[in-house]
């Protein structure tokens, strides 16, 4: 609702009829000003409603006014125009001649805009739209959803998602923003249209299905670590074995039951003991088997430990994994403490960072081969881990 008019606002009504005195402390006008120009495609007249904002609470003067548009101009908006509405600001009389001056440049900078650039614009929505309605059309189980002003696609098939952008790009018109799936290279950066996708993303959730079976049986029958609430993007698993070890296997998506990547945290000596162990086992791994099978190989174990709904930490157990230096759960890259000391007494856990940084405060402790050996900060037990 308009403010009631106090002052002698009638010639800005009778020349701009679409600006509203929204408040008169600070004394703001909103609404559009009517842009005469010429059309892109056809040369013909027409006009044009720009939505602004004018807050100034120094009226009548532009000292502090504060001026905000709509979403209408904004492949004009640059550090030019802004510049140039700017100077208008600065030597502007009146709200009046302020307006008039604004609709001009407005004007100005839409005559100005390459008329090739609209024609390939106007080509490219054809396109878009040509695009939309040949995927709205697709067979496949494949759902699509999107904004209200189909910027974003949305494909969504068996629980996973991924989303598209639109962009700028006339060859190849889509983005992709964000996936619940690991990063292979089945999808390019920019994706030429959305029929390509749609059949891409169901060749990949097909693909995928075998690995995320592999890791939904270790999320079965494990306890898992990290990631805490596994999604369909990680594509590994930490495994808790016993109050001083874990062991995280990172998988292939593509090759699910492929020797993988295993690596253990926790005390030197646990760490040391069960790496002797996996490379006697590493002869015995079997892609015909899955996982969990292999994992029970290579570590020599039947039956892998059950988790704990709660735990007393002051059994040293592996419950709360808080850093014993930074006193966090998480560091600054999301890491969980996997270094442990070696005292069955103590069994505090670290993140390799701030243990690394601690140990290099003694200018006595050692570095050998990109180790640094030195004694834990709580116990004083002997403690190393990879120098950072």
């Amino acid at each position: 609702m308009a403010v009631r008019c106090n002052r002698n606002y009638e010639a800005i009504w009778d020349w701009h009829p679409e600006m509203i005195l929204v408040s008169e402390s600070p004394v703001t006008w909103k609404g559009f000003l009517i842009v005469s120009h010429s059309s892109y495609v056809a040369g013909d007249a027409r006009c044009s409603r720009v939505k602004l904002k004018l807050a100034m609470p120094d009226y009548p003067s532009f000292d502090n006014a504060q001026i905000a548009f709509g979403r209408h101009i904004a492949l004009l908006r640059n550090r030019e125009f802004s510049r140039r509405v700017k100077d208008l600001m600065t030597s502007a009389q009146t709200v009046l001649s302020f307006f008039t001056q604004l609709q001009s440049l407005v004007s100005q900078y839409m005559l100005n805009t390459d008329s090739k650039s609209r024609m390939i614009d106007f080509k490219s929505t054809r396109d878009f739209l040509q695009d939309v309605r040949t995927a709205l059309q697709n067979p496949s189980n494949v759902q699509l959803s999107s904004d209200r002003d189909l910027n974003t696609i949305k494909l969504s098939l068996r629980g996973v998602s991924l989303t598209l952008q639109r962009c700028n790009d006339v060859g190849a018109p889509w983005k992709v923003v964000s996936s619940d799936m690991p990063a292979i290279p089945t999808f390019e950066k920019n994706v030429t249209n959305l029929s390509i996708a749609m059949t891409k993303f169901k060749w990949q959730v097909e693909l995928l299905e075998r690995a995320w079976e592999q890791l939904r049986e270790i999320d079965e029958n494990c306890w898992v670590i990290d990631p805490p609430e596994p999604n369909k993007s990680h594509m590994y698993r930490r495994i808790h074995l016993s109050q001083s070890l874990s062991v995280t296997i990172t998988i292939d998506p593509l090759n699910p039951t492929v020797l993988q990547s295993i690596t253990f945290s926790g005390s030197d000596n646990e760490v040391k003991r069960q790496k002797e162990e996996v490379n006697n086992n590493l002869k015995n791994w079997n892609r015909d088997c899955n996982i969990l099978e292999n994992l029970r190989i290579m570590l020599n174990t039947y039956e892998f430990p059950e988790q704990q709904e709660s735990m007393d930490d002051s059994k040293g157990i592996i419950g709360s994994r808080e850093c014993g230096i930074c006193f966090s759960e998480k560091s600054e890259t999301d890491e969980l403490p996997h270094k442990i000391c070696n005292n069955e007494r103590c069994m505090k856990h670290f993140h390799s960072a701030c243990l690394s940084r601690w140990l290099q405060m003694n200018a006595e402790n050692q570095v050998v081969f990109g180790h640094i050996y030195g004694n834990c900060p709580h116990c004083k037990e002997k403690i190393s881990c990879p120098i950072e």
